[in-house]
């Protein structure tokens, strides 16, 4: 039907956004709130606040395509969110966010019996968190484990108990066994851990009660998601093996799909699957929130249109602002290098633009050298992707064509995967 329509629901670190797309990709609708910084704190969020922001977001999108057919909805949400509920789905913890890294105690019980290729661990993994829960609670075996996005799918109308492979990997998922190993059958956890099933695998419909107060009339499919930063993978259009992309935001994070994966967890290197492809990520502490430590966004625009692209920078740094690599280099002590300093600030720039791709450049080697696939396109979102200089100097070093996405949404990949674009990554 030329009506169509689906609606992606993207549940970020400060809010809630909605796009609904036509049947051939075209925006149609969106919405956005924030959420109030009087009911969250940084790490600690009410799941019920939550829903009632999504469920406003939800309603407000609706109510722009009226006359559409919703045939799905889809919710991508961040990474090693969770809480505990009940089977019924009442929330009985707080949400621990994917930056709450409480668990130390608990990550250390993991590490002893974790490979270590597992995504499991660290302090912030979702695991780690279940464990920390189920020591300073009480929990039945009528309990579930749900991550952001599964707690939102429930209140839709999901199944209970089922989330997508992708949310379930700092929880311990092994994907490439598509189970949950053995070994965390010996932490006895209490709360069930849920049912895994494939991003883009149908879930369940919009509740009668959803359907009727938002005045439809079908009853929409909901769909398995993924965690935000995939989405917003997806919203580039990127699904062929080779294709990656590239986030310059506060820091540097490639991503690369893959006829393989590659695990270093020692470096933050994990792979997620998608179809029959693999998402093979890693992040550098370097990225923009170096550059926005010495200049300002004005400062930036003027200055990169004054550096002479035909010349070497006259410096040689490792832009960091504190200790500390991960990827692509592995030293927890390692130093920034920005200095020195040279008395011209398009000069000092160059030289940090320059740095920053060559880290990009040796990102991309690293992942290869680990049996990834070899790179054959980039695509560059984030704040520093407007930024032209930038991104011919990043041309210097890495030969391959640099695409222009036109959509990076987090919440329009979400409603990419509800209209079945993960069928891409089957072929």
């Amino acid at each position: 039907m030329d009506n169509n329509a689906t609606i992606g629901i993207d549940l970020g670190t400060s809010g809630c956004r909605a796009i609904a797309i036509d049947n051939v990709g075209n925006i149609i609708a969106t919405s956005r709130q924030l959420f109030d910084p009087q009911q969250i704190n940084s790490t600690e969020h009410n799941p019920d606040y939550h829903w009632q922001t999504v469920k406003t977001v939800l309603a407000n999108v609706i109510r722009q395509i009226h006359g559409f057919n919703i045939e799905a909805i889809c919710v991508d949400a961040t990474s090693g969110s969770v809480l505990v509920a009940s089977k019924k789905g009442k929330a009985l913890t707080p949400l621990l966010m994917y930056n709450d890294n409480r668990a130390v105690k608990q990550s250390q019980r993991i590490k002893t019996i974790a490979p270590a290729h597992s995504a499991a661990h660290g302090a912030s993994s979702g695991l780690a968190k279940l464990l920390y829960l189920n020591t300073h609670h009480q929990f039945t075996s009528e309990t579930v484990l749900m991550h952001q996005a599964d707690w939102i799918n429930a209140k839709l109308g999901a199944h209970i108990g089922v989330t997508d492979e992708n949310n379930a990997l700092k929880t311990g998922y092994d994907p490439i066994e598509r189970c949950w190993p053995h070994w965390i059958s010996t932490l006895h956890l209490n709360p069930a851990l849920p049912t895994v099933v494939p991003s883009g695998s149908v879930i369940g419909q919009l509740s009668p009660t959803l359907v009727d107060q938002f005045q439809l009339t079908n009853q929409p499919k909901l769909i398995a998601g993924t965690t935000d930063s995939i989405a917003a993978l997806i919203a580039t259009n990127s699904s062929y093996i080779g294709n990656a992309v590239t986030s310059l935001g506060s820091s540097l994070v490639v991503k690369l799909i893959s006829d393989k994966p590659v695990f270093i967890p020692e470096q933050g290197v994990y792979s997620h699957r998608l179809g029959n492809r693999w998402l093979v990520g890693g992040a550098s502490n370097t990225g923009g929130a170096v550059l926005a430590h010495y200049f300002s966004p004005t400062q930036l625009q003027q200055l990169s249109q004054h550096i002479d692209l035909s010349k070497k920078p006259t410096v040689n740094y490792y832009p960091l602002l504190t200790n500390g690599e991960r990827f692509p280099i592995n030293d927890p002590d390692k130093p920034g290098i920005l200095s020195p300093r040279p008395k011209s600030d398009i000069d000092f720039l160059h030289g940090l633009l320059d740095g920053m791709a060559r880290i990009e450049q040796l990102a991309y080697h690293c992942l290869e050298q680990a049996g990834a696939s070899p790179l054959t396109s980039i695509t560059t979102v984030g704040g520093g992707s407007v930024n032209t200089t930038w991104q011919a100097i990043r041309q210097h070093y890495i030969n391959v064509p640099f695409l222009t996405a036109e959509h990076t949404e987090a919440a329009y990949g979400s409603a990419q995967i509800a209209r079945g674009y993960l069928s891409t990554f089957k072929d």
